[in-house]
């Protein structure tokens, strides 16, 4: 059975089956099935991944008739056109165990927008993991840690706990960072992803009191929605048309990655679209990530500059996230 990958009903659809212990593939190509073409993403659910299932057929049409899912039956895995579905390019989806940190160093209110998100959204299962108690969690129980944004970083993510950081990541672990908490993996013992700095003028000149503040407001990006470049042909952007709307709410920015630039701002095109952005600040994101994937050994980080699920109503961003637990390997 052969179904579209463009939406959160999608994913809601997909997360049920996944806790119903349904197995699920993705195509990473696009394939023709008589006659029809199938995008990147598209879910294939076959017969022989659940032969154990005595009920597979029951489950899955009372899942797509909860969800709106239309079920386009197939008889064959060999495709018009495209990759056959027992290739390398039709993976599976893996039932993963997520695990959010929470306190000290996050936001309050990001952490609950994640929260939010997987129980009232997604309605997925996750762990909560206070920063308290860090140290004496197994992270080998989880595929998934998702850092929110916060500004406590810093001094929590210590070189200790970065260095078990990066190993778990290493060991086939996948960790999403987001916003502000970014910042911590970077450096010279972090990963690969470098910050980029704003170009400041050495030159010492003489203000007067009333015009510094109309300097700081060039710096900053109070909140502005951005057009941003995506790239289709990756895992974390299956769904999405080539350009996404993306919603800043400062000025922090990364350099693009060596590969795995997924959503980014394109060199001369970074006046936003909405909203305020001083001119400085709109130089100094120029060329920079939005959203992007640095592999590490055999796991993955995902970087999230800007908030995809900012106060649970930026729906044109969700499914971004719901790609980085599903469809990232």
């Amino acid at each position: 059975f052969l179904t579209d990958w463009n939406s959160m009903d999608d994913a809601r659809f997909l997360s049920e089956l996944i806790q119903n212990k349904i197995r699920v593939r993705y195509a990473m190509k696009p394939f023709v099935m008589d006659g029809k073409t199938h995008q990147r993403g598209s879910l294939i659910i076959t017969r022989a991944d659940n032969k154990n299932k005595k009920t597979f057929l029951d489950v899955l049409a009372k899942t797509a008739s909860k969800h709106n899912k239309i079920l386009t039956p197939t008889s064959t895995g060999f495709v018009e056109g495209g990759k056959d579905f027992g290739s390398s390019y039709v993976q599976m989806v893996p039932d993963v165990k997520v695990a959010v940190l929470t306190g000290e160093p996050t936001s309050t209110l990001q952490f609950g927008e994640i929260w939010h998100f997987f129980e009232q959204q997604l309605h997925y299962p996750v762990s909560i993991i206070d920063g308290d108690y860090m140290n004496g969690v197994d992270f080998t129980e989880y595929d998934i840690l998702v850092l929110p944004s916060g500004w406590g970083y810093k001094g929590f993510l210590n070189e200790s706990r970065l260095k078990d950081l990066k190993k778990w990541v290493s060991d086939g672990g996948k960790l999403i960072a987001m916003g502000g908490s970014i910042k911590s993996l970077t450096g010279e013992n972090g990963f690969k992803l470098k910050p980029r700095e704003a170009k400041k003028d050495s030159s010492v000149t003489i203000q007067p009191y009333d015009e510094t503040e109309r300097d700081r407001i060039k710096e900053a990006i109070t909140g502005a929605i951005f057009k941003t470049k995506v790239d289709t042909t990756h895992p974390l952007a299956f769904g999405y048309e080539d350009t996404y709307f993306s919603l800043k709410l400062g000025a922090d920015a990364y350099d693009y990655l060596d590969s795995g630039s997924v959503v980014y701002l394109e060199e001369g095109n970074t006046g936003p679209v909405s909203g305020f952005a001083g001119s400085e600040a709109q130089k100094k994101i120029a060329k920079t990530l939005v959203f992007g994937v640095e592999n590490h050994g055999g796991g993955s980080v995902i970087y999230m500059v800007d908030n995809p699920l900012f106060r649970g109503f930026w729906e044109n961003g969700k499914l971004f996230f719901a790609n980085a637990l599903f469809m990232v390997n």
